[in-house]
């Protein structure tokens, strides 16, 4: 059978993700052959009222004005057979790895990075869009290191899935996230700018003190903002005015850009040290390895072979950074993504699809549900299992598991002092 290598106007070669609503590939458009692509293709095909709505969106994202830190669409539209698709420049780094690498950023920095950010969500605002799901890993870092938002499908027609409660979701969007539905608003973009400028700034959430905190509690984010130490009060006053948990109360993404620049930073600042590190846990990400596309199958429907457990959101779809192609986006709150072997034959049959990942982990659990589940380094997999039972012997408790590939078999990971254990796995597993 002849390999089909197309999705509409854009020619792929890996695939990255593949859930329920859609695929992500890497690729590249003709008429632009070197420059690299994050391209979304629906699994389904659209017709009547659905069709008319996504050519609208559509419509509003290529008449976008040309925006030096907007990613540019390379193609959208419908494929031959009527499913719709989106092309994105893409870059093999993002905002995440920036901080990962380098630390917090210092308060000029970071008012340089909240002025052109909040002037890029104002433009896609006035086009009538909304993005839905800004932060680290939907910026990607280009030539220069220009940032640049992209991931605009998260809230695409058709294109769009849940995502679950993140850091960077607004109070009044936590309960549609927590019941699985889409929810965006202009507001809750500039919540999350917000979010992303505190952490960027401040090594940490606003609204964090440790890991144990619930991140869909509403009572979390009506906590006052706390100025950072080292930093200038003023600064935190005009993020914390954005993170807000009234939207009524919070500026628009154009009055955000006009307040952080007309800030003077040579004010007073707090007191104590400014952090340079980045909190554990706020920017984790998982290695991740794209599947070479070699069949047509990879173009057809997703079709589960078993119904699905637990929450499987777009995470995997978005946070495909260290993929080798940092694309759709990033990950939130620590979720374990799907990861997918490109060398190894053993990992890649385990690894490359989401189901058959998750089959082979059911083998190895006498009891439990797995809730989320992901490839390292070709040879481990890992996941995080819900068991019954609870504390008392009733409700329910997490776990998290981990397993090295040993040819066709996957032998458990019990020892935290294996030397060939991957970062991420010992990460994920707390190892000390």
């Amino acid at each position: 059978m002849k390999s089909t290598t197309t999705v509409g106007a854009a020619t792929v070669d890996r695939l990255l993700h593949r859930d329920p609503v859609c695929s992500v590939f890497s690729g590249t458009v003709s008429s632009d052959p070197t420059t690299l692509l994050c391209v979304t293709v629906a699994h389904e095909r659209v017709d009547g009222s659905r069709r008319e709505v996504f050519l609208e969106w559509a419509s509003k994202l290529t008449g976008l004005a040309a925006h030096p830190h907007l990613s540019p669409c390379g193609a959208v539209g419908l494929t031959e057979n009527g499913r719709p698709y989106l092309a994105v420049g893409a870059t093999r780094r993002t905002l995440a790895d920036l901080l990962e690498q380098e630390g917090a950023m210092p308060p000029g920095q970071v008012r340089a990075l909240g002025v052109s950010l909040s002037d890029a969500v104002t433009v896609y605002h006035r086009a009538g869009l909304i993005h839905g799901a800004i932060q680290p890993g939907h910026i990607l870092v280009g030539t220069g290191r220009i940032l640049q938002l992209t991931s605009y499908d998260v809230t695409a027609p058709v294109l769009a899935a849940p995502l679950p409660p993140s850091p960077y979701t607004a109070p009044e969007h936590l309960d549609a996230a927590v019941a699985g539905e889409v929810a965006a608003s202009p507001a809750g973009d500039v919540y999350a700018l917000a979010t992303v400028l505190y952490a960027a700034l401040g090594g940490r959430l606003p609204w964090v003190r440790s890991g144990r905190e619930d991140i869909a509690d509403p009572l979390l984010r009506a906590a006052p903002v706390p100025h950072i130490p080292g930093v200038d009060t003023e600064l935190t006053d005009v993020i914390g005015a954005a993170l807000s948990p009234d939207p009524r109360r919070r500026p628009t993404a154009d009055g955000l850009r006009e307040q952080l620049t007309r800030l003077d930073l040579a004010g007073l600042r707090a007191p104590g040290y400014k952090y340079s590190g980045v909190a554990t846990g706020l920017l984790r990400r998982r290695e991740l390895r794209p599947v070479t596309v070699s069949m047509s199958t990879e173009l057809a429907p997703y079709r589960p072979q078993r119904s699905r457990r637990g929450l499987r959101p777009r995470l995997r779809k978005i946070a495909t950074a260290s993929a080798g192609v940092a694309l759709t986006g990033a990950l939130l709150g620590g979720a374990a993504l799907a990861t997918y072997a490109a060398t190894n034959p053993a990992a890649a049959s385990v690894c490359s699809d989401p189901d058959t990942l998750d089959g082979r982990i059911d083998e190895q659990l006498a009891e439990g549900r797995v809730l989320d589940s992901w490839c390292a380094d070709d040879d481990f997999v890992a996941a995080t299992v819900d068991r019954p039972g609870g504390s008392g012997g009733d409700g329910s408790a997490t776990q998290r598991l981990a397993w090295r590939i040993e040819g066709d078999e996957l032998v458990q990971v019990t020892d935290c002092d294996d030397a060939a254990l991957p970062d991420s796995i010992s990460a994920f597993l707390d190892c000390a």
